[in-house]
């Protein structure tokens, strides 16, 4: 069998290292090699042994190292974090490796596409596996686009995080989204029980006629129009009147107006502290369970509140003599039905599920009134960030805690069972989705990347979603697909390792050549 150049050069390498002194000759016989072979590697040895580190890339050990090393480069700052093959390079050559691996541009950009082919191959695979396992998975979907160059359309799993739907496209019509979201589904074995978007027309069609399902209004979209809207107009007039005030504070004159200004700041104050009192209610009051008794809601009593909420809205807009330009309100109030509608269908997911696990009415009672709210407001207060809300949540944590502990039917499950519906609940509450936030963070995500790259590719960004939906991972260890799909899937990262060829081997630089300055012609006299 034929040696490669790297079995040669090891084989040399260990021959200097074991051996004592010994001519070519007597290496030759030795390893069975010519010896202009073993002349010609002994000579590149030497070359690359030029600081005190060199000797370890030798071993095959440093080898092996060094393809690591290369591999999670190019996986971290080139596919993730968009970094060029030419940063790349020089970063390579700081580390003193030009001379035994081949770190060119062009090299590297070999050993890049090389690499997403086997990503694309890992992913192929494990939908392959997916496509095999019997039974269909439901999922919660959000749905959005982004615009660059072309648009990316995007649909994801909102509990898992996983990415279903990540194209490019030239527009967002209803017919764009329509093949690749039926075509995913049916090869995933998905069913999407129901769809958060905003109220763009396209991606209601799309959840009511294509996946058919309840299409649910995006609350992030709607309290942001609201925030746009009436929000932006007391800011404005607040912003205004420190203005004039700042004005007036430089100049004694008119005190008379100067009061009028502390009388209407003092005005707009409370109307915006009005204003954020009624869009924290808004947030608080779309739960399925009741914020201050943590007892369970349905649609009907969570959209009369928001009505009641809406209406003082109006109210406000009213007694400041608000105008609204946007029409913020007007825009909000047909929402609420679809805002709502999410509390029972969520519901009757839980009792689907407990039917299906043939649990009795004692116990159904403790899981609805107990566990879920617990687990459901401390996932709550875990990812909020604002101060007053994670305030309020906190509070109902602690509240539903305590109904928690005080219940006796824990004491009758053993260990395991009380394991396996915390388990549960923890993945059920992950089901109730009120927003498209988790699409809005892929789709800066992906603004950053087109920026860095100047553009995306549809084979670049099919490699990112498979990063995305098989690498990336949450504090508890766990991918979306392995959140989604409830089984554990390869590590990518070491796959990509094992299924890799060899790196490049080192080539020598030519000699520049010296360069002639510039010189100008001279002028005929």
């Amino acid at each position: 069998m034929k040696l490669t150049i790297g079995e040669r050069t090891q084989k040399v390498f260990q021959a200097i290292s074991s051996a004592g002194r010994q001519t070519i000759r007597e290496m030759a016989q030795r390893l069975g090699l010519s010896k202009s072979s073993v002349h010609r590697h002994r000579h590149a040895i030497a070359r690359r042994n030029r600081y005190p580190e060199s000797t370890v890339w030798e071993t095959q050990a440093g080898k092996d190292w060094l393809k690591v090393l290369v591999l999670a480069t190019l996986f971290i700052f080139c596919f993730q974090r968009g970094v060029g093959c030419e940063s790349l390079h020089d970063f390579f050559r700081l580390l003193r490796l030009e001379q035994h691996i081949g770190v060119s541009v062009a090299s590297l950009q070999k050993i890049r596409r090389q690499m997403e082919d086997q990503v694309l191959d890992y992913q192929r695979q494990r939908h392959s596996e997916f496509a095999d396992t019997q039974g269909t998975t439901e999922i919660c979907a959000s749905v959005d686009e982004t615009f660059f160059d072309q648009v990316v359309l995007v649909m994801l799993d909102a509990s898992s995080g996983f990415i279903v739907v990540e194209e490019l496209s030239q527009d967002y019509r209803y017919s764009t989204w329509q093949q690749p979201v039926q075509q995913a589904l049916s090869q995933l074995g998905l069913k999407v029980r129901y769809c958060v978007s905003d109220r763009a027309k396209a991606l209601v069609k799309l959840a009511l006629s294509e996946m058919g399902c309840p299409s649910i209004a995006d609350l992030f979209h709607a309290l942001r129009e609201l925030s746009q809207g009436i929000g932006r107009e007391l800011a404005d007039q607040l912003l205004r009147v420190h203005r004039r005030l700042s004005e007036c504070a430089q100049s004694q004159d008119n005190p008379q107006q100067k009061q009028q200004l502390y009388t209407q700041q003092s005005a707009l104050q409370t109307a915006q502290q009005q204003y954020r009192a009624i869009v924290c209610c808004l947030t608080t009051t779309l739960h399925p369970f009741a914020i201050d008794a943590t007892m369970p809601q349905t649609s009907t009593g969570v959209q009369a509140q928001l009505q009641a909420l809406t209406d003082a809205l109006y109210h406000l807009k009213r007694t400041y003599s608000l105008s609204d330009k946007t029409g913020s309100i007007a825009k909000f109030e047909p929402q609420l039905h679809d805002l709502s509608a999410l509390v029972d269908l969520w519901w009757n997911w839980v009792c689907q599920c407990l039917n299906e696990q043939g649990c009795d009415a004692s116990l159904s009672q403790w899981l609805k009134h107990a566990l879920l709210p617990a687990v459901y407001w401390q996932q709550q207060t875990h990812r909020t960030k604002t101060p007053t809300l994670k305030a309020t949540y906190q509070r109902a944590a602690e509240q539903a805690q305590a109904a928690l502990m005080a219940h006796p039917l824990p004491s009758v499950l053993s260990a395991d069972q009380r394991r396996q519906w915390q388990y549960w609940a923890i993945e059920m509450v992950s089901k109730f989705q009120r927003t498209s936030s988790a699409v809005e963070g892929r789709n800066g995500y992906l603004s950053q990347i087109h920026h860095n790259q100047r553009g995306l590719s549809t084979r670049r960004l099919r490699v990112m979603t498979t990063l995305h939906n098989f690498h990336l991972k949450r504090a508890d260890g766990t991918t979306a697909a392995q959140r989604l799909f409830g089984k554990p899937v390869p590590d990518l990262f070491e796959w990509l390792v094992q299924h890799m060829p060899d790196l490049p081997q080192a080539r020598r630089r030519k000699a520049a050549s010296n360069a002639t300055p510039f010189a100008l012609p001279t002028v005929p006299a």
